[in-house]
């Protein structure tokens, strides 16, 4: 069997991120070594402590909006 993409493993747990209050993104980086991350956007530091610190052999990289993403008016 053929190890899964960082897309497949992103969109396979997508939904269970986001289900956790203050996640506001989820999306695909790069640590500082160069290395693939799956990147969770959160509003609030707590969420931190509510999140894996790897999924499925890839590292999360907690990036804090420090509030909730606000769309513009049109």
């Amino acid at each position: 069997m053929q190890p899964k993409t960082i897309e497949e493993v992103k969109q396979a747990h997508e939904a269970g991120l986001m289900a956790i209050e203050h996640v506001e993104g989820v999306g695909i980086g790069a640590d500082s070594a160069g290395r693939e991350v799956i990147v969770v956007y959160i509003s609030d530091p707590d969420a931190a402590a509510r999140l894996p610190k790897q999924i499925e052999g890839f590292r999360l990289r907690i990036e804090n909006l420090g509030g909730p993403i606000e769309a513009y008016p049109e």
